[in-house]
């Protein structure tokens, strides 16, 4: 048995199961059974309140250690999509029935589509050591050298949103300064380079502009902006871009709809009776 940690290049061999399901050995595998349940999860195929197999069950039917799917439950447990019940198991939360896939767009394209006037000016193309939130995105070390892309993108002539993409050296070294003006990094990293993406998380906050946001931004210093860090992964669940983006808050307004699973109603009403 491999270790949970180093990706588990050996678990499971010989078994078609562990095969099939995790093809790429360079990624964890503790990591890529954490998105096959989430996926599981968000599509509704487990309900809310729902027990999951055990530790074991799912060591069996995936072929890999107990310790790998512990790692992997403890990560959806954290999330708040998991939790347990000492000595019952470990069951689907509520969150669950709030969560809907969002289809992958670009802020560029949406704005294209709407026929809004965009405009994007590129800051800034360098080779930059790596912050700690990034690092523990793309999964490197607190240090090593990434490239950071920095733009401005106006909307009607008047500033919008200020971006800033990290990636690994092998992805950004492909991109070049026009790329960065017509295209968003979505596009990029799926059309010019041919990597399938998978999930898009984004954490959004309020927060206080300070002094490079906001001269960029043409608003004042501690004037409130919203915050959004964004992690991008590929399709099979490898890390691709880091993302911090700034918007005025006077010019944008972000909306997620939430739509109530169809079978999470039968279930529920199945129940109730």
């Amino acid at each position: 048995m491999g270790k949970a940690e180093n990706g588990g290049g050996r678990e499971g061999r010989g078994g078609r199961q562990s095969a099939s399901t995790f093809p790429n050995r360079s990624i964890p595998l503790y990591y890529q059974l954490e998105n096959i349940l989430r996926s599981k999860i968000e599509g509704g195929e487990v309900l809310p309140n729902h027990k999951l197999p055990t530790e074991q069950e799912l060591s069996r039917e995936y072929k890999i250690s107990r310790a790998t799917v512990r790692q992997a439950l403890a990560a959806l447990v954290s999330e708040g999509l998991l939790f347990r019940k000492q000595g019952k198991g470990t069951f689907v939360t509520e969150k669950a029935a709030q969560t809907k896939s969002v289809k992958l767009t670009g802020f560029t394209e949406d704005l294209f589509t709407e026929g809004v006037k965009a405009e994007v000016r590129v800051i800034e193309m360098r080779a930059v050591p790596a912050p700690e939130r990034v690092a523990g995105v793309l999964r490197i070390p607190t240090g090593e050298e990434i490239m950071r892309f920095k733009r401005l993108r106006s909307v009607d002539g008047a500033p919008f949103s200020y971006v800033i993409n990290y990636v690994v050296p092998e992805i950004g070294q492909k991109i070049n300064e026009k790329d960065l003006q017509h295209h968003t990094m979505l596009h990029l990293l799926e059309e010019k380079l041919g990597i399938p993406l998978g999930t898009i998380r984004h954490f959004v906050e309020s927060m206080k502009a300070d002094v490079e946001v906001a001269s960029l931004l043409a608003i004042s210093v501690f004037e409130p902006v919203l915050y959004m860090e964004t992690a991008v992964y590929s399709a099979e669940g490898r890390a691709v871009e880091a993302v911090d983006t700034y918007f005025r808050s006077d010019r944008y307004r972000y909306t997620v709809e939430l739509i109530r699973s169809q079978q999470l109603r039968k279930d529920r009403g199945k129940r109730s009776r």
